[in-house]
């Protein structure tokens, strides 16, 4: 299958990216197939996957932006300390939909943080709609958004908001560490290390039959099994394998829903409510400190088919679903033996019940779907 035209150019410039860095000795092969990996479940920008994972400072990866792509560079933290002045020369609602941040002013030519500084097609409608001539600038996703936050009031997502607390953490501890002479070698970081981000829960695989994985019961419904199957088998990024079982669960079940896992929450990632997608649910972050259902089938390392036990969280998960029936599975996505993803779905009991068996075999035919998607990208990257 062809990739679409922003696919094409999107692995364009991570294998551009992925060969600097591995031509400068600044990742090993890998780290890339690792953060390429990472990529394929959490989103985003590969450099966002190489920050979030330790293997490239943020200075490092502007300084890597702007010689890869020979654009100007700036410190990434300077964007957090721009002039009134010139921010008002950009108006909220521009900065927001072409997600920018303008930096500088030098006569007619305005320099801005851009989320693509290589489209064309917006730095042109930019220069038309702010009447300058636009100089994009190379700067880490992370920091954009921390900046259009700070400025513009953009509302982050869990992960951004997370991996915004970390770099403050880092920059802290940076400034407390004795100087570099005194300091030790870091020990190499272990496999287990490397992935800091993902939940830590090992789940046991449950032995099923060939005959019963393979005859998948699906009742009539508007979008069949067989072209979800091939939807996740085709899918070009994380959010097609999402909206695809979202889509189908959605005519399926009263509620569904699927949750990024972290170190110590889960994250709202797609969700289906009689069709729609629930306000707000990709900002959506649920605590693992508390109880809920979802944190009973991680700690119980299983799948978890029940009423909903009154509590705070799960209160505010049912919520999330104003007047679905109040009971609901959650099934644990794994790729490369981690837990990744949780699939919740609510709706009657019985229906539940009836359906358990083939919500898990769903699921599995998904974590098949990450791993073709992280295949794709390593053969198409590195």
């Amino acid at each position: 299958m062809d990739l679409p035209e922003y696919q094409l150019k999107t692995v364009a410039l991570q294998r551009r990216l992925g060969e600097f860095l591995l031509n400068q000795d600044l990742l090993t092969p890998d780290q890339l197939e690792e953060a390429i990996e990472y990529q394929c479940i959490y989103g985003g920008r590969l450099g966002t996957s190489l920050i979030e994972l330790g293997y490239l400072s943020e200075e490092e990866l502007a300084q890597v932006l702007s010689q890869q792509l020979k654009l100007h560079y700036i410190k990434p933290d300077l964007l957090m300390n721009v002039p009134d002045s010139i921010l008002n020369l950009v108006p909220e609602k521009i900065a927001l939909k072409y997600k920018v941040v303008p930096y500088h002013k030098e006569k007619k030519r305005l320099f801005l943080a851009m989320n693509d500084a290589t489209n064309l097609a917006d730095i042109d409608d930019l220069s038309f709609q702010l009447d300058h001539i636009i100089v994009p600038l190379a700067i880490p996703e992370i920091r954009l958004m921390m900046a259009l936050k700070q400025h513009y009031g953009l509302d982050l997502t869990p992960r951004f908001e997370t991996l915004a607390a970390q770099l403050l953490k880092r920059a802290q501890a940076q400034q407390q560490q004795p100087p570099k002479e005194e300091q030790q070698q870091p020990a190499e970081t272990s496999r287990e290390e490397s992935w800091p981000l993902l939940g830590d829960m090992e789940f046991e695989e449950e032995a099923d039959k060939d005959d019963a994985y393979f005859n998948f019961t699906t009742p009539p419904a508007e979008i069949s099994y067989t072209s979800l199957c091939q939807q996740l088998a085709s899918a070009n990024d994380r959010n097609d394998i999402a909206r695809s079982l979202m889509n189908y669960l959605g005519q399926e079940f009263s509620a569904s829903g699927i949750f990024v896992v972290r170190s110590n929450s889960v994250s709202g990632w797609m969700a289906s409510h009689n069709g729609n997608e629930p306000d707000g649910f990709d900002q959506y972050s649920i605590a693992l400190s508390g109880d809920s259902v979802i944190k009973l089938a991680i700690d119980n390392q299983s799948h978890y088919l029940g009423p909903m036990p009154d509590s705070q969280i799960n209160r505010k998960l049912q919520c999330l679903f104003t007047a679905a029936p109040p009971s609901a599975m959650v099934v644990p996505l794994m790729v490369r033996d981690r837990l990744v993803c949780i699939l919740y779905v609510q709706d009657h009991l019985e229906i539940l019940e009836k359906r358990f068996a083939d919500v898990k075999k769903l699921a599995k035919k998904a974590e098949l779907a990450f791993m073709m998607l992280i295949m794709k990208n390593k053969v198409l990257t590195t």
